[in-house]
């Protein structure tokens, strides 16, 4: 008597479901973990302007206005950085609410810059304050 080899259709078909239920179960942990992973990127990139905007008050000798620190601070880390959601939008910004994007406001008045940062859904994701340092 001569011995078959192979699968039996039930085999398969119990191998199909079994990789079936797992698919369903990782797809939306991948899913999520992009989203993250760009809610991260965005957090990441509000400290880097965050330090950037203390370096460049510390720096400063009260010489440029907020405006004029947050503009420079917005053009020199876009040529550094992308915005993780929307590839065709800055990451950095002295206005708006881009999905991704980073907004610097500056109150010259009170010589502080609001940096805040915007989620997938152009929902607040981190905000923070700088002050300039008091002048001597």
């Amino acid at each position: 008597m001569q011995r078959r080899q192979g699968f039996t259709l039930l085999e398969l078909l119990i191998v199909v479901v079994i990789l079936g239920v797992l698919a369903l179960i990782a797809a939306p942990s991948l899913l999520n973990a992009a989203d993250q992973a760009k809610d991260a990127t965005v957090k990441a990139n509000e400290s880097a302007a965050a330090s950037s905007v203390t370096s460049r008050f510390a720096l400063n000798n009260n010489n440029d206005s907020a405006s004029e620190i947050a503009t420079a601070v917005a053009d020199e880390l876009n040529g550094e950085n992308k915005n993780p959601v929307d590839a065709t939008a800055a990451a950095f910004a002295t206005g708006g609410t881009a999905p991704g994007s980073v907004v610097l406001t500056a109150d010259d008045a009170t010589d502080t810059i609001v940096i805040t940062g915007y989620g997938k859904q152009g929902d607040l994701l981190v905000t923070k304050t700088v002050k300039a340092p008091a002048s001597n």
